[in-house]
């Protein structure tokens, strides 16, 4: 007698509907919220907004006048993670533009107006979410903006030619 083995399925763990989400999205009023994607889409549109400012939770909810629930689960379906983890990670994508942008601005200062002054181990977030260790990217970032000041000033063709 052979047995077949057949490879085992894996199912994600999928979140259950808030009881919430069909009354809000559904409302007796006509009203309708969104969809999970429009939900994330006005969340992320709240987060370009305000991602320098300090802001809680309960901030974005009354602006989406949404519940905690939809909002969580809004973002588990759409983008596979957390409100805070999506924020944190478009705190980080502002940091990479502020500093490729303005290399000699000061990473302090750039953390800070980026809003993620309060946030532990900024550096090594970095590092890890974009794969390069910082004081390369700056380094980086500093050789390219002194390669496009270069460039302003000195724009003809044989400006790029190294002579040896």
């Amino acid at each position: 007698m052979t047995v077949r083995l057949e490879p085992v399925k894996r199912v994600a763990a999928m979140r259950l509907v808030p009881p919430d989400f069909k009354r809000q999205c559904h409302g007796s009023s006509g009203d309708q919220c969104g969809s999970p994607l429009q939900i994330v889409a006005q969340a992320l549109q709240y987060f370009s907004l305000h991602f320098q400012d300090s802001f809680a939770t309960s901030d974005i909810l009354a602006a989406l006048q949404i519940s905690e629930d939809c909002l969580e689960f809004s973002f588990d379906q759409v983008r596979g993670m957390t409100p805070a983890e999506a924020l944190q990670e478009h705190r980080l994508n502002q940091l990479f533009a502020a500093l490729t942008q303005h290399p000699r601005q000061g990473l302090g200062h750039a953390i800070e107006a980026c809003g993620l002054g309060q946030t532990r181990g900024v550096v090594p977030l970095f590092e890890q979410t974009f794969g390069i260790e910082m004081p390369l990217f700056l380094l980086t970032c500093r050789r390219a903006a002194d390669d496009r000041c270069f460039r302003r000033l000195h724009p003809e063709p044989a400006a790029l030619v190294l002579l040896p």
